[in-house]
């Protein structure tokens, strides 16, 4: 029951203090991203931490003109690859070996199942991993919640700029979706004392037994 009063605490925040989160608890979080599922564990994204005034004022101004960036106490970027290259797939494999203590030919039937979805040309590659993304989004933006930590997913930025700002190699990775960290301005947020508005649980869930 503590989860769900957790989740109707949280929101997506709007406006922020300013006040620094303990190193502690983005450690937390961090570890949180870490531990996310994803499609055969290849995780294949990268956050960048940013706490830097200068640089959360240079996103504010060339990719995201929402206040809560310049407010927040540490902005999560996430950054999803465009490809699996052989040596991030061997290397992966490779630690999947020496930390299971796998056989040859386990690790060749694994190999073999990513590169059917890896090397498959009707799979859109960048999509699939954008969405393994999204996932470690999900996990970040629950364990803040836990901590009493306010969360602000954005998307609605200019990609192309924020790329350019973090130096991108674009052909290898691109920032698709941001999650700005602190604690609520319960005097200037307008949405502290509005109701979610969610669908009620019969129209959300098809039960099929």
């Amino acid at each position: 029951m503590k989860l769900i009063e957790t989740l109707n605490w949280r929101y997506a925040t709007k406006r922020m203090t300013g006040e620094k989160i303990p190193e502690g608890d983005l450690g937390i979080i961090l570890e949180a991203i870490r531990l996310t599922p994803t499609a055969y564990g290849l995780q294949p994204f990268k956050v960048v931490v940013a706490r830097n005034k200068e640089l959360l004022d240079e996103i504010f101004k060339k990719s995201c003109p929402q206040l809560v960036i310049q407010q927040c106490s540490h902005l999560l970027i996430f950054k999803a690859k465009k490809k699996l290259g052989p040596e991030y797939l061997e290397g992966y494999l490779k630690e999947m070996k020496r930390l299971r203590n796998s056989t040859d030919e386990y690790i060749a039937g694994y190999r073999s199942k990513i590169r059917k979805v890896i090397d498959n040309p009707q799979v859109n590659r960048f999509s699939w991993m954008i969405r393994q993304t999204y996932i470690a989004l999900g996990y970040a933006t629950i364990a803040a919640a836990e901590l009493g930590i306010d969360a602000a997913p954005i998307e609605g930025f200019d990609s192309q700029a924020l790329n350019e700002i973090l130096n991108l190699n674009t052909e290898k990775e691109e920032a698709v979706v941001m999650l700005a960290l602190g604690y609520r301005d319960e005097k200037e947020d307008k949405l502290i004392q509005l109701a979610k508005v969610r669908k009620p649980m019969e129209l959300m869930v098809e039960r099929i037994y």
